[in-house]
């Protein structure tokens, strides 16, 4: 049986997930937005292509809202509850967590540099 590395127990509640969500929908209307200025004001390639910043910061909110685990409280070894105060996580559980917070980190880069590509490209193209 093949088990998936992004079942682990959660490590945030359904509150850090809305929060983690809503973060991401800020920062992909962040990106949006620059994308939108680079190509109005015709900006060089390279200033377009700082849309990465806000497009990895989306990223891991989304990243971290689907796979029920937060970067940074995996990073600590706690869960975090409704109210957002943290206790410690147990040990079995702590190393899943930090195997999905690499994921999460890793596959929030590689968004990024996609979108900074493209946004780039669209300066390259005109």
């Amino acid at each position: 049986m093949v088990t998936d590395p992004n079942d682990c127990t959660p490590n945030i509640a359904p509150a850090g997930i809305r929060r983690r969500r809503r973060f991401g929908f800020q920062f992909a209307g962040l990106s949006i937005a620059a994308v939108g200025a680079g190509m109005i004001f015709r900006a060089p390639w390279l200033a377009r292509a700082a849309v990465f910043l806000p497009a990895a910061a989306a990223a891991t909110g989304f990243l971290q809202a689907s796979r029920n685990t937060c970067v940074l409280r995996a990073k600590e070894g706690t869960l975090e509850h409704d109210d957002f105060s943290t206790t410690p996580a147990p040990a079995s559980e702590v190393a899943v967590s930090r195997k999905v917070a690499q994921g999460i980190t890793r596959d929030a880069i590689l968004i990024g540099v996609g979108a900074g590509a493209l946004a780039a490209a669209t300066a390259l193209l005109r």
